[in-house]
């Protein structure tokens, strides 16, 4: 009974009641918006970290330190040789890093090289341009990224002189060509590097087949390297990401809870509306045996009711759209693709987790009931013959 006539009252208010559907409305499909699109932003640039850098997690040596180029000519060792046929199934791709200079256009710059495998698989690296065809090259095949490009006025086709130092103190030269520019979307794999073939680099340096990563198709893989190699998992690979991703995202809170203060306000000033206007209504109701906990629940099914048709809207119109931003996405212009900063170099598509879909709900509900419930508190102190007398 107490639904049927919450609904009635629903019918009565005409567009206060469609004016706090659409309220609802509209706050569901911004949090989900929101909350979808980070979920998809953050979801791609891991892919992408994955697909361009770490693998499935890596070893370096207990040496290296990426933010610093002067360990570098101490971090490196042969590669064991139950690693070789690891490395022929591309179930491990080898990577040997030394610092050198660059000299475009006249201009120092100092770079990190590295070395790949060309016929390596694993990473989306453009490694198959890196092939050296003859046996005395007059100037090595190098790939760059679009950062490091743009940054050094670079293109394809550029020839540019390299200086760097061996693995015994010895500084050599060599003139490199640019064969490719390659669009990465992940800037630690781009700026101030570049990309050589493997077998070139080690013999560049006075090595043998030594190497400074060790990047994983499968977490799964185990070595065996020893002490002087440390594994890093893709979670710790991915921490620096993801932090940055959950600052920006405090942002998307921050929306979130005034949309959340909005449809609050919404159904709390129609509830106390409401109570003001059917002042004689519920001093009748209460006059004809009705408890006031049955009061309580009446405003509290109404308030709930709201809710209940706004998620209906939400799923008849916003399906669609939602449908849509997860499989095609939103196009990015390309000055965000421009920035290099994972996520950004490709259409955005938002990602929708069944779990948090749930939680949004519930955490609207839960506001919906509190809104609702807040005035209707009022009406269980009031007397019979105060409310028939228009008196709260």
């Amino acid at each position: 009974m107490l639904l049927k006539l919450a609904l009635k009252r629903i019918a009565g208010n005409g567009w206060r009641s469609v004016f706090n559907i659409l309220i609802l409305f509209l706050v569901l499909m911004g949090m989900l918006f929101i909350q979808g699109m980070y979920d998809g932003w953050m979801r791609t640039a891991r892919r992408q970290k994955e697909e361009w850098e770490i693998g499935a997690g890596h070893f370096e040596h207990s040496n290296y330190d990426k933010y610093d180029s002067f360990t570098f000519k101490d971090s490196f060792a042969k590669i064991p040789d139950h690693i070789q046929e690891l490395i022929r199934q591309n179930e491990v791709v080898p990577i040997l890093v030394f610092s050198g200079v660059l000299y475009p256009q006249g201009r120092m710059t100092p770079i990190s090289i590295k070395g790949i495998p060309w016929d390596q698989a694993l990473l989306k690296i453009p490694s198959q341009m890196l092939r050296v065809k003859d046996e005395y090259p007059g100037s090595l095949p190098t790939v760059i990224g679009q950062d490091m490009a743009r940054t050094n006025g670079l293109s394809q086709g550029d020839l540019v002189s390299m200086r760097f130092k061996d693995a015994r103190g010895v500084f050599n030269a060599y003139d490199i060509e640019i064969v490719k520019v390659m669009a990465t979307p992940v800037s630690s794999i781009d700026e101030s590097q570049v990309w050589i073939d493997f077998t070139v680099l080690n013999s560049l340096v006075a090595l043998q087949n030594s190497a400074t990563l060790f990047i994983l198709k499968d977490e799964a893989t185990q070595l065996n390297l020893g002490s002087n190699w440390r594994y890093i998992s893709q979670k710790k690979s991915l921490e620096d990401v993801l932090a940055m991703m959950k600052a920006d995202q405090a942002g998307g809170y921050v929306v979130i809870a005034l949309l959340l203060f909005l449809a609050m306000i919404a159904i709390f000033d129609t509830q106390i509306l409401a109570v003001f206007k059917r002042r004689k209504e519920i001093g009748t109701l209460i006059a004809l045996g009705m408890t006031r906990r049955q009061i309580i629940r009446l405003f509290t099914y109404e308030g709930c009711l709201y809710m209940v048709f706004g998620t209906i809207l939400t799923a008849i119109l916003g399906l669609p759209l939602f449908i849509h931003l997860g499989t095609k996405g939103i196009p990015l212009p390309q000055e965000l693709s421009n920035l290099n900063v994972g996520g950004f170099s490709e259409t955005m598509k938002s990602y929708y987790d069944p779990l948090t879909i749930l939680f949004m709900l519930i955490m609207v509900f839960v506001l919906t009931l509190f809104a609702s419930w807040l005035p209707a508190a009022k009406i269980a102190r009031m007397k019979a013959t105060q409310a028939l007398r228009g008196k709260v």
